[in-house]
């Protein structure tokens, strides 16, 4: 009886442990059935047209090198080969860095798409700041155009968005292959 008794409990046993086996072997076919497909952009504006849906997600992104930063090499900015619109790109993963000799180079970059939120009031201070400047230098120097340019630009988006904040988007890069 004894015999009978433990050869039931090892049998159960025994099926337990393939019931657990099966079971992780199951999940972890789920987890890759689940992993979304790697999406390839071809230009920046495209990226940026699809930037809300693609936030937080692993890209794919071909574009011209237009500056690298020259003091830490940590940064990159990409555009369209007609210039118009740029992201910039951190290195990071396997990039350790960007060379000078990648400006005008073009390079596919795989990394993460990421979003900085400038608030309304930051953009406020911001504003307020360059008036400041202006006002302690007597006003003799030029307020930077380009920077007021820019913060019209973006109370202009935020109006035609109807949103609060303006929205940057940058990659934190991965890793990258010059294509030319």
């Amino acid at each position: 009886m004894k015999k009978l008794l433990f050869f039931f409990a090892f049998v159960f046993l025994l099926g337990a442990c393939q019931y657990k086996d099966n079971k992780t072997t199951h999940h972890a076919s789920e987890a890759k059935e689940e992993q979304p497909a790697l999406t390839t952009f071809s230009t920046v504006n495209d990226l940026l047209l699809n930037a809300d849906k693609q936030q937080d997600k692993t890209i794919k992104l071909t574009g011209v090198v237009t500056h690298t930063c020259k003091h830490s090499g940590k940064r990159c900015f990409l555009s369209d080969s007609g210039g118009d619109e740029t992201i910039r790109v951190e290195a990071g993963g396997k990039i350790t860095g960007f060379n000078q000799e990648l400006t005008g180079s073009t390079i596919t970059v795989t990394g993460i798409l990421k979003e900085r939120r400038l608030t309304k009031e930051y953009i406020d201070q911001w504003e307020e700041s360059l008036k400041e400047k202006a006002i302690e230098e007597d006003g003799s120097a030029e307020t930077c155009s380009a920077e007021n340019s820019n913060i019209n630009k973006m109370r202009n988006w935020m109006k035609e968005h109807g949103k609060n904040y303006y929205s940057i988007f940058f990659i934190e890069g991965i890793d990258y292959d010059i294509t030319k």
